[in-house]
């Protein structure tokens, strides 16, 4: 007797759960390949972000506005935003000391969908590059030198008295000698009106050398002529100095493209105010003007200032200074190598005021010649992974 046994369903269920398993295996294989989609688009915005952020950060360096950072106590720090690729980029700047600043700086890749927010953060310690221009004297002059009139020289350190109070951190004040030259014996004088004070009102300085009125730090006479931004012929004669605006989008700006506009030392409303050009006479040069200006004056040849012009920040002068009638008043330092080993001329009612306030405006705000570097060693951190 045959006994049958029923099977009947078997592979229904058998089929049903081969499908079930290769369904969970495809599952996990586009779950997997999705996975790691998002993990190489992630990786990829990342990286983006990254590298935009270092652009972010280099485009920063590069439009330094030393005149923006000027007001930031030591620690104190202030925040720009920018957007570079697509990568929108938060920088806090804060100042550690006169030269060295942080730069701490945060990009997020805005695009991306689900995938955007992908963010970066990146440290560099930058130092400011700039020209050491530090006169020891009000006047400093190689060769013979002429006083006379009711000239006024001082090397008392001074700010000028229309600048508004903070304006200049006086901690580091230093009082000047008047008048520094290497030889004392070759001053002259005439009349009885003159005055010189200092400390000492007059100084010798056997070591001066032509080198002393061309080498500033990091930066050489050279540097200053090719980063100069108005230039003048051999024997010109400038009549006429004054600030100058133009109206751009809506707002007025500073118009630095004008040969005769030299600043504003005089109005701290001017769109120039912050304006500090460097001046370059290609050979001998003449202002007979009753103006003012700012900035770096230097001259390859001899300067002659009339008319009363005035002037804020150093003057380096290769050749001979000469100042008569109503002559110059200088606000800062007067530096005279006299190559040629001329009379320099001190006359009629000129002043030369010694201001390191002055002089230090006029250097750390020309961005011809004040940059901002990374450090060589060790200036870049990657702060990603940094909580707090």
């Amino acid at each position: 007797m045959i006994r049958r046994t029923n099977n009947d369903g078997f592979a229904l269920p058998v089929a049903i759960f081969a499908l079930v398993v290769v369904g969970v295996l495809v599952t996990s294989a586009f779950f997997t390949s999705r996975q790691e989609s998002r993990i190489g688009q992630s990786t990829e915005r990342t990286a983006a972000a990254f590298y935009s952020t270092e652009r972010g950060i280099n485009a920063l360096l590069a439009q330094w506005e030393q005149a923006d950072y000027n007001w930031l106590d030591d620690w104190e720090d202030t925040t720009l935003t920018g957007t570079v690729d697509d990568v929108a980029y938060a920088a806090t700047v804060t100042r550690l000391s006169d030269m060295l600043y942080f730069v701490d700086a945060t990009g997020t890749y805005s695009e991306g969908n689900l995938l955007a927010g992908a963010s970066r953060r990146i440290g560099v310690v930058v130092r400011l590059r700039t020209a050491n221009i530090n006169p020891p004297a009000a006047l400093t002059v190689q060769g013979a030198i002429q006083i006379g009139g009711s000239s006024e020289i001082a090397g008392f350190d001074s700010v000028p008295a229309n600048w508004p109070a903070g304006l200049c951190d006086t901690t580091d004040s230093e009082d000047k000698a008047g008048i520094v030259t290497d030889d004392t014996t070759q001053i002259t004088y005439s009349g009885q009106s003159y005055e010189i004070s200092g400390s000492p009102a007059i100084k010798q300085d056997t070591t001066l050398t032509n080198d002393y009125f061309t080498d500033f730090g990091d930066l050489g006479w050279n540097d200053l002529v090719a980063a100069a931004e108005k230039v003048y012929a051999n024997g010109v004669t400038i009549t006429s100095i004054a600030p100058d605006s133009t109206f751009v989008n809506g707002s007025y700006q500073c118009n630095k493209t004008r040969q005769s506009n030299w600043g504003h030392p005089l109005s701290s409303t001017s769109v120039c105010y912050n304006y500090f050009p460097i001046i370059y006479g290609q050979g001998d040069l003449k202002i007979s003007s009753s103006g003012f200006g700012q900035g770096i004056l230097v001259v390859e040849g001899n300067l002659e200032v009339t008319g009363g012009f005035e002037f804020f920040g150093p003057v380096m002068v290769k050749g001979r200074l000469k100042t008569t009638g109503t002559g110059g008043h200088f606000n800062g330092g007067v530096m005279a190598a006299n190559v040629d080993l001329a009379t320099s001329q001190v006359l009629g009612n000129a002043v030369v005021q010694f201001s390191s306030c002055s002089i230090r405006r006029a250097v750390m705000n020309n961005t011809g010649i004040t940059r901002v570097r990374p450090l060589a060693n060790r200036s870049w951190i990657d702060l990603s992974s940094l909580t707090y």
